[in-house]
């Protein structure tokens, strides 16, 4: 969390477990970000950025293997801010939100 004062201005949560595979007979450690959130009035001054690299940093200290997300197709910023990070557009998800709209699945390879 980012904050000032008392004041929250920006969050994220993100995780990271094992991805068994079978048929690579393998695992791996996958990150994934699960929500980034700034106050409107503080965006574009770099705390997103600034967040989703401390959690990056701390999945690559944990042997993450690649981190995952998804954001909506419409959310130009988001999807901006992560590419400028290094995600790429692995896979468009369709109708994965609950008011119908597509996403796409972004990955980050760290390895």
């Amino acid at each position: 969390m980012a904050y000032h004062e008392d004041k929250c201005l920006a969050v994220i949560v993100s995780k990271i477990e094992d991805i068994h595979k079978q048929s690579e007979q393998m695992t791996r450690r996958r990150g994934y970000i699960a929500m980034l959130a700034v106050d409107p009035q503080y965006r574009r001054l770099g705390l997103g950025k600034k967040l989703v690299q401390i959690s990056i940093d701390a999945m690559k200290e944990q042997d993450a293997d690649e981190v995952v997300l998804e954001t909506e197709i419409t959310n130009e910023a988001a999807l901006r801010l992560y590419e400028h990070i290094g995600f790429f557009r692995d896979k468009r998800l369709h109708s994965y939100y609950l008011n119908g709209n597509d996403a796409y699945k972004l990955k980050l390879l760290l390895k």
